[in-house]
């Protein structure tokens, strides 16, 4: 298949998103912080019910009359109860995700194929995708089952089981087929559950226990470490799961990195257990209600 016609072929779902975003409505925070109730109450009853407007209308007000806007807000704020607290979570989390070692997993799993008999790149790729593919459905149906945290903590959990399965399959005295069939399983394993929990979930509970005055400087700020860590991976990050990865399973062996990812993965799990909050089934105004009324009871 020649280079065109593979980027041709990736530019059809941008094309599809662009097509489905017309159908997109504006946000009814947005609509009331703009002065256009009207149109706010109308996205709401078309989203919620009519039901859901006074409630609704009343919690944006609330929440825009106690923070103000964010343009209004301030980068030192972060630094500042309760904003810090949201902040210090947000870039933890994307911390713990690149050292619990997605992208050095994702690296090295075409020699683990290769291992079993899979030496075709794009075969080895088509797992992986379709693996990621599958994790990703059964976060969408298990986002507002099991809860955000729940969610979380499960999938750091499953990653750490899985790469101490691989460390098992390398370090214990097995048949050779036998070992490398348990790589295999706790590669697949590892990258499922990730895709259920650490790499969705993480996006998705930073804004929600955000406030509104500063949810888009908190975005920002998580988003400039996950993409430090995993892009430009300066120093530290980068003798982990970086350029050099591959010297540093060639210097220590496989199995002592990957030990220390699913040690990395156990202190993300405790991490999200005690002090991520719950967010389903609440909005935005009540988890912010309730983060700030939790807060000034601490202070207390």
């Amino acid at each position: 298949m020649r280079w065109r016609t593979i980027l041709y072929l990736a530019s059809v779902p941008g094309f599809i998103l662009t097509l489905g975003m017309q159908f997109a409505v504006d946000s009814p925070r947005w609509l009331c912080k703009a002065g256009r109730l009207e149109d706010a109450q109308k996205v709401i009853r078309d989203l919620w019910g009519p039901s859901h407007i006074d409630k609704a209308i009343e919690e944006f007000q609330s929440v825009i009359r106690s923070d103000g806007d964010d343009l209004e807000s301030r980068w030192l704020e972060l630094l500042e109860k309760p904003h810090s607290r949201a902040a210090f979570i947000g870039g933890a989390l994307f911390v713990l995700q690149q050292f619990a070692g997605i992208n050095g997993v994702l690296y090295f799993s075409s020699l683990t194929f290769q291992d079993v008999g899979i030496t075709s790149g794009a075969l080895a790729s088509l797992y992986i995708g379709l693996t990621n593919f599958a994790g990703a459905l059964c976060a969408l149906y298990l986002m507002d089952k099991q809860g955000r945290k729940r969610l979380l903590v499960g999938s750091y959990f499953g990653m750490a089981i899985s790469m101490f399965l691989v460390v098992y399959s390398i370090t214990s005295p097995l048949d050779e087929e036998l070992g490398h069939n348990l790589s295999i399983l706790g590669t697949i394993l590892y990258i499922f559950m990730f895709a259920i929990g650490a790499g969705p979930v993480t996006g998705l509970v930073i804004p929600e226990i955000s406030s509104s005055r500063t949810r888009g400087k908190i975005m920002s700020f998580s988003f400039s470490v996950h993409w430090v860590y995993n892009h430009k991976r300066f120093k530290v990050c980068n003798f982990l799961v970086g350029l050099f990865f591959l010297e540093l399973v060639e210097k220590l062996g496989v199995a002592p990195v990957y030990a220390s990812f699913g040690a990395v993965s156990l202190l993300a799990a405790a991490f999200a257990y005690y002090f991520i909050v719950e967010t389903k089934g609440r909005s935005l105004e009540e988890i912010e209600m309730s983060l700030n009324s939790t807060s000034a009871a601490n202070d207390k």
